[in-house]
C-alpha cells in the first residue's frame, strides 16, 4: 500500500470519517501495534485476568436458589464491581491517552517527524488527562441514565469528543467539556452514528472471539440443568473469555480514531464562521 500523509484537519462526511480512520489504522498499524504491545498490553492482560476472576468469583459465591446467600454476598459483590469498573476505566484511559499521544505527534510533526521514544514521556500524563475526562464523562452519562435512558445517551454523545480534546489541547476538562458540547451540537446525529457504528464494529469483532465460549456456556448450562448438577466451566472457557475481553478493549482504538477525525471535521466546519463561544475555545 502506498504510504501517504493523512491530513486530520479536513471537512469530511460520515463515510469519509470512517474510511480515513481505517486507512490511518492500516497505514500506521506497525507503530501502533508496537506502542500498544509495550505500553498498554500488559495492563490489558491484567484487566482481562481481573475480569475472569470477578466472573468466576460471582459464579462461585452466588446461589440463585438461595435468597439468604444472595443477600449475604450482595455487599461484597457491589464493592468488587465498583473496583472492577474503575480499573476498566483506568485501562481504557491508558489506551486512549497513549494512542491519542501518537495521533497528536502525527498531526503536529508529520508521520515521519518523530519516533516512539520521543513521545513516550507524555504517555502517563496524557493518560491521566484522559482518566480525568473519562471520569467526568462516565459520571455525567450515568446520572443521565438514572433519570432516563435518553438523557444519558444525549449526554454521552455530546461529550464523546471530550477525552480527545483534553489530551490534544490540554486546556483543562472544563474547556474540553464546553468545546465537545458546542461542536457536537452542530452535527449531533452524524456524531451519534459515528459513535454507534464504532462501538458496533468493536463488539461485532469481539463477538467472534467470544462465540466458542458462548456455545460452551450454553452447552454446559443445558447439561447442568438436565442432570441437576452444579454448573461448572473448564479452564479453557475462562481463557477464551479473557482473550475476548482483551481483544474488545484493544479494538477501542477504532472508535477512538473515529472521534479524532470527527473532532477535526467539526472544528473545520465551525472555524470559517468563528461562532463566538466556539471560536474562543478553539483559539
Amino acid at each position: 500500500m502506498e504510504q501517504k500523509e493523512i491530513r486530520f484537519q479536513k471537512i469530511r462526511d460520515l463515510s469519509l470519517v470512517m474510511s480515513d480512520s481505517f486507512d490511518f489504522i492500516k497505514q500506521e498499524i506497525r507503530p501502533i501495534s508496537r506502542l500498544i504491545l509495550i505500553y498498554v498490553l500488559p495492563f490489558v492482560v491484567l484487566y482481562a485476568g481481573a475480569q475472569v476472576y470477578f466472573q468466576r468469583n460471582v459464579l462461585s459465591h452466588f446461589d440463585l436458589g438461595n435468597p439468604e446467600s444472595l443477600m449475604a454476598n450482595i455487599g461484597p459483590f457491589y464493592m468488587n464491581l465498583f473496583v472492577f469498573i474503575f480499573f476498566g476505566l483506568f485501562i481504557q484511559s491508558l489506551l486512549a491517552g497513549t494512542y491519542y499521544t501518537y495521533i497528536e505527534a502525527y498531526i503536529k510533526h508529520g508521520r515521519n517527524g518523530f519516533e516512539l521514544h520521543d513521545i513516550s514521556g507524555h504517555f502517563f500524563s496524557n493518560s491521566l488527562f484522559a482518566l480525568g475526562a473519562s471520569l467526568v464523562f462516565t459520571l455525567l452519562s450515568f446520572f443521565g441514565v438514572l433519570f432516563c435512558i435518553l438523557p444519558g445517551i444525549f449526554i454521552a454523545n455530546s461529550l464523546s469528543l471530550m477525552v480527545f480534546i483534553t489530551v490534544f489541547h490540554k486546556k483543562g476538562i472544563s474547556k474540553a467539556f464546553s468545546l465537545s458540547w458546542l461542536l457536537v451540537k452542530t452535527q449531533w446525529w452524524n456524531t451519534f452514528l459515528i459513535n454507534l457504528l464504532g462501538l458496533m464494529i468493536v463488539y461485532a469483532i469481539g463477538l467472534v472471539f467470544s462465540v466458542p465460549a458462548l456455545l460452551l456456556g450454553f452447552a454446559e448450562g443445558f447439561s447442568a440443568a438436565a442432570s441437576d448438577t452444579p454448573l461448572t466451566y473448564p479452564d479453557w472457557y475462562w481463557v477464551l473469555n479473557g482473550i475476548s475481553s482483551a481483544a474488545t478493549t484493544l479494538l477501542m482504538i477504532i472508535p477512538f480514531t473515529f472521534q479524532a477525525f470527527q473532532y477535526f471535521n467539526l472544528e473545520e466546519r465551525v472555524r470559517p464562521g468563528r461562532e463566538s463561544n466556539t471560536g474562543d475555545l478553539l483559539s
